[in-house]
């Protein structure tokens, strides 16, 4: 099995541990990696795949499409864990949208690197290129109405937002979507920051704000891919905690490490 290997980079700035949380809004985490190459894993591929994960992993594959990517997902029988498989590469996460209490990022690591294993054995074929260029993490959050917000006024709570943006033009903040992206320290890649406000289905009314953190970087050796992945959980933990208010600290339960 693939081991994570420390290159000795660390987060620039203090070194006191983030903050964390009792009851945090995370309701997806994802590790992810992408190829030097693509590859098409045909139907008997991904039946191998999903027979390598074990029995906890009965069920279908899906085909689901995020932005402009499109490719096949797997869920677990607990329906907790997700795994992403497209011609670029993969995703493995956790899913909590039903209240799941967060595990923590070891355990889900740990579950990247069990499908990054078994792909490197599905590989046999020269066409199938599993060596990784770029690593993902992205941690989302659901923040329902309700909670640290009431109406629109209120997403102060997120620090980058503006209140009433726009105000001389009328435009209503319901509906609003907006994304940053920052450049990470040394060249070690980006953080993308995403703020949104929609209803979350067509069966659902219950209104949230969504706040999504996602890091990525160039693998600059597969022997240190681990090592890129803590870094980018890193800076999305501390990111985390710069961008939200003390008041909504205070709701999720702050409490220090």
């Amino acid at each position: 099995m693939s081991t994570p290997v420390r290159s000795g980079f660390r987060m620039a700035g203090p070194e006191d541990a983030p903050t964390a949380y009792a009851h945090p809004p995370l309701v997806e985490s994802w590790l992810g990696v992408e190829y030097s190459a693509e590859s098409e894993w045909s139907s008997a591929d991904s039946d191998t795949l999903r027979a390598a994960l074990g029995p906890e992993w009965p069920g279908t594959w899906k085909t689901y499409t995020q932005g402009s990517v499109t490719g096949r997902q797997l869920t677990n029988v607990m329906a907790d864990r997700a795994l992403r498989l497209t011609s670029h590469g993969f995703s493995f996460g956790w899913l909590g949208h039903g209240g799941e209490r967060y595990p923590r990022y070891e355990s889900v690591r740990d579950g990247f690197v069990t499908v990054l294993d078994a792909n490197r054995q599905l590989a046999a074929n020269p066409a199938k290129s599993v060596v990784p260029v770029r690593w993902t993490v992205c941690y989302v959050n659901r923040i329902p109405r309700g909670t640290v917000w009431s109406t629109p006024g209120d997403w102060s709570f997120f620090n980058l937002w503006q209140s009433a943006p726009l105000k001389g033009l009328g435009v209503d903040p319901v509906g609003f979507h907006g994304e940053w992206s920052f450049a990470l320290e040394a060249e070690r890649g980006e953080l993308k920051i995403r703020f949104y406000h929609q209803v979350d289905s067509a069966t659902d009314e219950t209104e949230s704000v969504w706040m999504s953190l996602t890091t990525s970087g160039p693998v600059d050796d597969p022997e240190t891919l681990f090592d890129g992945m803590d870094y980018g959980r890193e800076v999305i933990v501390r990111g985390f905690n710069e961008l939200v208010s003390a008041d909504a600290k205070n709701y999720w339960g702050v409490r220090p490490k």
